[in-house]
């Protein structure tokens, strides 16, 4: 839901709508399938809580989830190379635009009751829930404030 949006940032990973993971068939999405392999090849590969993709083949990975930069991760996104669908190689360009959008929501955030949201770190927005009670009438307000953000191509609260 909205939490999960705020605590999230999504790496596009190809497709443009189409049907979800499960489907077969002449309807199923390409790349919605080649992302779905891919994620049950980082799995397999040592990276245990990669997420499965979205129905439109978008990878959502929320704070506290696997670290780009960690060894294990590295060593199964070589060994996934040849399934790694189209978007979710590293862009600087959208990392900066990602920056951007979720630093406007960040400010949303702060200026809607949560003064300590912090800003995003290279388009990542992490949520330190030691610091930030997520399930504070506070919180709760902001998300709700700003559920019409737009942050990678989406906005929040419409899910």
């Amino acid at each position: 839901m909205l939490l999960a949006a705020a605590a999230a940032v999504a790496l596009t990973a190809a497709g443009c709508g189409g049907s979800d993971s499960g489907s077969s068939g002449s309807d199923a999405n390409p790349a919605v399938e080649q992302a779905v392999k891919y994620a049950q090849c980082m799995r397999k590969n040592g990276v245990t809580d990669f997420p499965d993709p979205d129905k439109d083949g978008r990878f959502t990975i929320a704070a506290g989830g696997p670290k780009k930069t960690s060894p294990q991760f590295i060593k199964a996104k070589q060994a996934c190379k040849s399934q790694e669908p189209p978007g979710v190689e590293d862009n600087p360009a959208q990392r900066s635009k990602a920056q951007q959008e979720w630093l406007r929501y960040a400010q949303c955030m702060r200026r809607n009751g949560v003064p300590d949201f912090p800003d995003p770190q290279d388009g990542r927005l992490l949520v330190p829930r030691d610091k930030i009670n997520v399930n504070s009438p506070q919180f709760k307000k902001a998300l709700n404030a700003c559920r019409n953000v737009s942050v990678g191509g989406s906005e929040h609260g419409n899910g």
